[in-house]
């Protein structure tokens, strides 16, 4: 697969303008700001993005990609980065833990543990994704967000990504983004629910800062659901010289919660909020630290760019679990720098722009685990010293044929490595032998982009890409998180066709993407089956066929009042569907069948009032018509659901703002996630559901001054 040329497809597939939009892509981004009137001159700065620099950027860019603002999703009760996608097609994010999701793009890390693959995720340009190929989504607060850009597949070559899913780019408040002055939030509501911001940023000219602070307390809509998290986070931007600037980032948290766990179905559905005994009495839980510092520098010279960033990572985990894993301890230290050199030039007329960027990063983890004695620490069963090294080098031209046709081409080279080395461990049963389950394995490997953009007018765009794709698996999917002995895994391999359009027309605006990727060596997480049908641990394997996503991506928002003469008010009409189509590709044991982990359709809309900037009001909808599977065999299926929120929110004055929402107002049980296993017909294991949250509502007020 890897041998096909990447120049297969470029040709023009759409003929004909689409009504369709994505509510969190481009398109009807593009339209507000068009029609918001610009009372304040945007603050330069060579590091800090405004939104709408973010869109024009993002505009450029030939294929799949979405923007979030947060006034998208503020207005809920909005606890992890999964929330905040929501709106996002293509996107899915469900709860596995409370504060913590299964972030999937285009069905990448199908169902991966609390430590996540396949997509990368960075914070201001700097990547917060491991070295040892995982993520952990608990280190975004969405208080702390300004807006985020979401690069599906292979679109995330801008900072080197060439996973499945792509790349996620927080961009975080600053003292020059964000209006100087402090801003205080508190919020309430069920199930013993109360989360308090403080924030504050500020601007001299030569320097600028932004600070913020977050504590959330819950005991969760489940038995053994309790979350205690606190999570700080700043930077301090330095202007050096006109063309020079400065930014330190910051990051200090506590992320703690406890495991309700899965359930049967039967349980999920009848009695949704209580927790298995075990996880009580073995008070398995997660409990998460991190400490971050970032530089990133900015030289803009006449011609050329010059960027350059740095960063260190300490986090510890501990990490409760059944007694067959027991209690994983961990402290990881974990370096990195990249940069990236950037500029134009002309040629017959037109500017051409190019990028080169090289990303390394590396990292040593001692992964201790305890036996886990009714929730306590026990005799230590295992020691490992994990290494991990990432090198990412990158380069892509934007030439311009004519006013209205870019070409863009790229490539990537992904150059990594992971060690896991035995320090101790006691045998698996008294007199038995002590299995060492040292290993380490290399991976690398060049992939190539190629894409078009045809832009008839400035609201208008078509795309068509080929792009290749190479992950290797994270350091957790060989050692499946220090439970099992070191198994080598090939890369995961895959070659994605996309076409789309987006762009908007008078009331509407539309985001449109169709794409198909086929993938060698696909990641599979399956469930082992334990005593008395509970889970011991997940393992990953790699699919021994090839395997196929494809799926259509849809969005449109309308503006239901748009011209309607003495109108004091914006009516807008929010539609999202995303449709997958996962499935094995003739593989040996599982034929044809669908992936599992993923619904097929889901179907996302919201019809929101707002009176000028006085109050507003809106009605959401999310729609599943059919769960997941569980299985790769397809014995069982979990049913569709369909919920209902309501939001609403009140400017009292310029400095204070009331808000609340009620989410599942039918309080529906449903299955929020599942854990997939082989067959669940034939397995013990029948313990693979996690319900959904009940009815639920909160209400907030915050003040500025």
């Amino acid at each position: 697969m890897k041998n096909r040329t990447a120049a297969a497809l470029i040709a023009m597939a759409l003929g004909a303008q689409s009504s369709v939009v994505l509510a969190a892509g481009l398109g009807q981004h593009s339209q507000v700001l068009e029609e918001v009137v610009v009372t304040a001159e945007q603050k330069g700065s060579l590091i800090a993005v405004s939104e709408q620099a973010s869109i024009e950027n993002l505009k450029k860019i030939p294929g799949g990609v979405g923007f979030v603002a947060a006034d998208d999703f503020l207005d809920n009760f909005t606890q992890s980065i999964g929330d905040t996608l929501v709106f996002t097609p293509g996107v899915f994010a469900d709860t596995s833990a409370q504060r913590e999701n299964r972030i999937s793009i285009r069905g990448s890390g199908l169902n991966a543990t609390f430590e996540r693959r396949g997509l990368t995720v960075l914070r201001d340009g700097v990547p917060i994704s491991r070295a040892s190929g995982i993520t952990e989504f608990q280190e975004i607060d969405p208080l702390s967000i300004q807006h985020i850009e979401v690069f599906k597949g292979a679109n995330g070559l801008r900072y080197g990504s060439s996973s499945l899913g792509g790349a996620i780019n927080i961009v975080t408040p600053t003292g020059k983004t964000r209006k100087a002055g402090t801003t205080v939030r508190v919020e309430a509501g069920s199930f013993e629910t109360a989360r308090s911001s403080i924030s504050t940023s500020g601007d001299t000219g030569k320097v600028d800062y932004y600070g913020a602070v977050t504590r959330l307390d819950s005991d969760g809509f489940r038995d053994h659901a309790e979350v205690d998290s606190v999570y700080s986070f700043g930077n301090v931007g330095f202007s050096l010289a006109d063309n020079i600037e400065t930014r330190f980032f910051v990051t200090a948290l506590q992320d703690d919660f406890e495991l309700a766990g899965s359930l049967s179905f039967e349980d999920a559905l009848d009695n949704p909020k209580q927790t298995r005994e075990t996880n009580i009495v073995d008070d398995q839980d997660r409990n998460l630290d991190v400490y971050r510092l970032s530089n990133r520098t900015v030289i803009s010279l006449s011609q050329v760019d010059i960027e350059a960033a740095a960063w260190f990572t300490k986090r510890t985990l501990d990490h409760a679990l059944t007694p067959f894993v027991g209690i994983i301890d961990q402290e990881e230290e974990e370096w990195g720098i990249s940069t990236q050199v950037s500029g134009e030039f002309s040629l017959a007329g037109f500017d051409e722009q190019w990028i080169v960027g090289i990303n390394h990063a590396q990292s040593e983890n001692d992964a201790e685990v305890y036996e886990n004695i009714l929730g306590e620490k026990g005799a230590l069963s295992s020691d490992d010293d994990q290494d991990a090294e990432n090198t990412v080098i990158y380069a892509q031209l934007d030439s311009k044929l004519s006013q209205h046709w870019n070409l863009v081409l790229g490539f990537n080279y992904v150059d990594s490595e992971r060690t896991n080395r035995n320090v101790f461990a006691e045998p698996a049963f008294p007199g038995g032998p002590v299995e060492d389950d040292s290993g380490s394995i290399s991976y690398d490997e060049f992939s190539t982009r190629i894409g078009l953009l045809y832009s008839p007018s400035d609201n208008i765009q078509y795309f068509v890409n080929v792009s290749e794709g190479y992950e290797p698996p994270g350091i957790t999917d060989l050692t499946s998180g220090g439970a099992l002995p070191f198994t080598e895994l090939l890369a995961q391999e895959s070659i994605t066709y996309e076409i789309g359009s987006r762009g908007f027309y008078k009331a509407i605006a539309w985001d449109i993407a169709a794409y198909r990727s086929e993938v060698e060596n696909e990641f599979i997480d399956v469930a082992a089956p334990g005593f008395f049908g509970g889970t011991t641990v997940t393992n990953t394997e790699n699919a021994q066929g090839d395997t196929i996503h494809q799926g259509l991506e849809i969005g449109i928002d309308v503006d239901l009042l748009s011209g309607l003469v003495g109108n004091a008010g914006n009516l807008r009409l929010r539609n999202i569907l995303t449709y997958n189509d996962f499935k094995f590709d003739d593989d040996p044991v599982n034929g044809n069948n669908t992936l599992a982990g993923v619904p097929e359709v889901v179907y996302v809309a919201e019809l929101r009032y707002d009176h000028g900037e006085t109050w507003y009001a809106g009605l959401n909808m999310r729609h599943v018509a059919n769960g997941a599977y569980v299985d790769y065999a397809n014995t069982f299926q979990a049913p569709g659901y369909q919920l209902w929120g309501l939001t609403a929110g009140w400017n009292i004055n310029s400095s204070t703002k009331v808000f609340g929402s009620i989410e599942n107002i039918a309080d529906e049980e449903f299955i929020s996630n599942v854990s997939t296993v082989a067959n669940l017909s034939t397995e013990g294991n029948q313990r693979v559901f996690t319900p959904g949250e009940g009815r639920s509502a909160y209400v907030g007020v915050s003040f500025s001054f």
